[in-house]
């Protein structure tokens, strides 16, 4: 049954990588109800796998150029009010036009760049290459999961540093599955899912 695969994953964690994880101090436990926590629970930890189990660097280059654009659009909202003080309306209209305008350019990249660049984007994550000779292979790791949907899809992508070939895995599964009945998540239940995309994409190399 379902209950007796989760008692016997949680046995059969204790002596794996899960028993030695870094942030491994309190079970996740979340409103099952709750589609937003529930799908940040498994993005986190999808997220703890690729970068404590496989040792990968976190690249911020994506929240980093949404941060520029937000800075940038801020930039114009406090020029406009620091203008606007030192000329007082009417005097400052073609300022404060010019900056309303600007934002509301910069508020549209931003729309364009978090549903064309990001799109469901949470991971970034670079695999070093151990000689420091080729480019790094790049992992992504995305997620959807509906609203009032109980179905769970992870999608993993490598692409490789040297001939920037893209591969791409993904795996779709109830939420009951990797929750019990309190909504703790039984992560001995979705880490082999992750390592299991994670293997059946990337280079054959030997963990430490």
């Amino acid at each position: 049954t379902h209950t007796h695969t989760h008692k016997m994953a949680s046995r059969a964690a204790k002596n794996g990588f899960l028993s030695k994880w870094k942030i491994d101090d309190k079970p996740i436990k979340i409103d099952k109800w709750d589609g937003a926590a529930v799908k940040n629970a498994l993005d986190d930890a999808a997220k703890k796998v690729l970068l404590e189990k496989y040792g990968y660097e976190e690249n911020y280059g994506l929240i980093d150029g949404r941060l520029l654009i937000c800075t940038i659009s801020c930039l114009f909202a406090i020029v406009a009010l620091i203008w606007d003080y030192m000329h007082p309306f009417p005097e400052s209209k073609n300022v404060l036009a010019g900056c309303v305008l600007s934002y509301f350019v910069m508020m549209g990249i931003l729309t364009f760049y978090t549903s064309y660049k990001e799109r469901s984007i949470f991971l970034i994550a670079i695999q070093k290459d151990p000689a420091g000779l080729d480019p790094g292979d790049t992992w992504q790791l995305s997620s959807s999961l509906r609203r009032f949907d109980d179905q769970y899809t992870l999608r993993m992508t490598f692409i490789d540093g040297r001939t920037n070939q893209e591969r791409e895995r993904e795996f779709t599964k109830s939420l009951e599955y990797f929750f019990d009945e309190s909504g703790t998540m039984v992560m001995d239940l979705f880490e082999p899912e992750v390592s299991k995309l994670h293997d059946s994409l990337g280079k054959k190399k030997k963990m430490k």
